[in-house]
């Protein structure tokens, strides 16, 4: 087989599978949709978001970091998590850049933390003017949008157009 032909072969197929991921992915999932239950998993380390749409088997997923508050190594620690567990309560940070989940696990010092961007929604510099958030502050609201790949949770902060997002993985489970 020749150089041209396999690249030829290399670049349709490639082609295809990003015409049906760009074509069926983003579509599928309207933007942004609400968050009707958080749960994250101390086995995986990820937490995944159910999303309200469609049949309901939509979900959003992302990488964090689970560990116990008294335990000073947090990945060695972690294993000892259930998977999934549920969360109750969120809070993100404008000085740390991170959210935190806190998990119904064990004695309750169970955490999943996760970088995030905070920004105000109004200012145009975007993250930068995130330094005067005060740190931790509650969650207020949570959607995910399956067009941007980001879930984006309303921080309960000053005039209330402060904001947490992050990158996400979108998918139907089948």
């Amino acid at each position: 087989m020749s150089a041209r032909r396999m690249l030829t072969g290399t670049f349709l197929g490639l082609g295809a599978l990003l015409m049906t991921t760009s074509a069926l992915a983003p579509a599928a999932v309207a933007a942004p949709v609400p968050v009707t239950a958080l749960n994250c998993d101390g086995n995986t380390y990820k937490c995944a978001a159910n999303l309200q749409y469609g049949d309901g088997k939509w979900l959003a997923d992302w990488s964090v970091n689970v560990y116990h508050q008294g335990v000073g190594s947090e990945s060695s620690s972690a294993r000892g998590a259930a998977a999934p567990v549920p969360v109750t309560g969120l809070t993100c940070d404008g000085n740390t850049y991170k959210c935190t989940a806190k998990l119904q696990y064990g004695d309750g010092k169970w955490l999943a933390d996760w970088s995030v961007n905070v920004y105000h929604q109004g200012v145009v510099s975007g993250p930068s003017s995130a330094r005067s958030a005060a740190a931790p502050v509650p969650v207020t609201g949570l959607t995910c949008d399956g067009n941007t790949y980001k879930c984006t949770a309303k921080l309960q902060y000053g005039d209330g157009k402060w904001i947490a997002d992050w990158s996400v993985n979108v998918y139907h489970q089948g």
